[in-house]
């Protein structure tokens, strides 16, 4: 069952957003969907200018980002012709528009860039990138620079012990039909408690989903480390996996950590694999 219909792709025209269209390309091919190629642009107002003056201005743009827009669609055609593809173009801010738009056109997955093009721009973009995995009603799939698309392997879904856990995870048995790759349960401890409380929980936690689950073969793994987010990327490194699936995390540190900040004093560390965000509610 094709779960994935219609696969959404905002761009800021930069070479992160090119990165985030070409892999959304792939796995529409695998899934059989149907892209949207999205841009949000602020319209211009000023009470210094007729408003038939504005109105003209801001047409001016729509018009010229759609054309910027069916220029990339069209390039992306060559190479691809049996691949579905529409842009849209949409006035006011991107972080609020985006969220709106996906939910009234029932859109399935956004595929974006973890970063936007330079400098502030990139730390304002990984904020936005963070910020729609948080808000929208749908999976956001957030694509590395230099990221390209491959069959994953493995891929490691991030639990807290969530109760909602079971809708992810029946999402990601879903998304990981065509691919059949291996499914590890991470858990990552970093609370005082005591090591046999979490080994209780992580005990209880593993039979409920194995119960659940009984005929999908997935493997687990409980941790304990200080850093969430430093752990999540260096476990994701060290067993090799192809994609970190999350429920939406509202923690301001754990983005940062994973898109921007220092792992360690030496490195400043972007997360270098897709990272999938499945909304439960």
């Amino acid at each position: 069952m094709n779960q994935i219909k219609t696969i959404l792709v905002p761009t800021d025209f930069s070479i992160p957003a090119d990165y985030a269209l070409y892999y959304a390309v792939e796995l529409a091919k695998v899934y059989n969907s149907s892209i949207i190629l999205y841009h949000s642009f602020i319209p211009f107002e000023s009470g210094f200018y007729p408003i038939a003056q504005s109105n003209k201005e801001n047409d001016e743009n729509e018009n010229n980002l759609i054309n910027r827009l069916t220029k990339i669609k069209h390039e992306i055609l060559k190479s691809n012709k049996d691949c579905s593809i529409s842009v849209r173009v949409n006035r006011g801010p991107e972080s609020l528009k985006l969220v709106e738009f996906c939910k009234k056109n029932k859109v399935d997955l956004v595929v974006m860039g973890t970063t936007g093009a330079s400098g502030l721009k990139e730390v304002v973009m990984g904020s936005f990138t963070a910020n729609t995995m948080i808000t929208a009603s749908c999976p956001v799939l957030a694509i590395p620079k230099g990221c390209k698309f491959k069959i994953p392997k493995k891929i490691i879904f991030a639990s807290n012990y969530n109760r909602n856990d079971n809708k992810a995870i029946d999402f990601l048995l879903k998304w990981n039909e065509p691919f059949n790759a291996e499914i590890n349960i991470l858990h990552i401890d970093d609370e005082d408690n005591s090591i046999v409380f979490n080994e209780k929980k992580f005990m209880e936690y593993k039979q409920k989903i194995k119960t659940q689950f009984k005929d999908i073969t997935l493997s687990f793994k409980h941790i304990k480390e200080d850093s969430i987010s430093k752990a999540l990327i260096e476990t994701a490194l060290n067993d090799k996996a192809d994609i970190l699936s999350i429920l939406p995390i509202k923690n301001r540190n754990f983005w940062d950590n994973l898109f921007h900040k220092s792992i360690t004093k030496t490195t400043a560390f972007l997360i270098p694999i897709p990272l999938l965000s499945i909304p439960t509610k």
